[in-house]
């Protein structure tokens, strides 16, 4: 878990379906990959921070 914003890391993995309906990993990442909170294709997810932000209630 990422300690700035609470994202879990995980491992990627890529398999193929099995006739049996089950998954065959073909290929996995060595190690976790690092969370993103923002996805980088949604315009202005840029300028949002990577950790959490307290707001005012009003």
């Amino acid at each position: 878990m990422d300690a700035t914003n609470h994202h879990l890391h995980k491992p990627v993995m890529i398999g193929e379906i099995e006739g049996n309906g089950q998954f065959n990993v073909v290929w996995q990442t060595d190690k976790p990959v690092r969370a993103q909170p923002w996805s980088p294709w949604i315009p202005g997810n840029d300028k949002k921070p990577d950790h959490p932000v307290k707001t005012v209630s009003q």
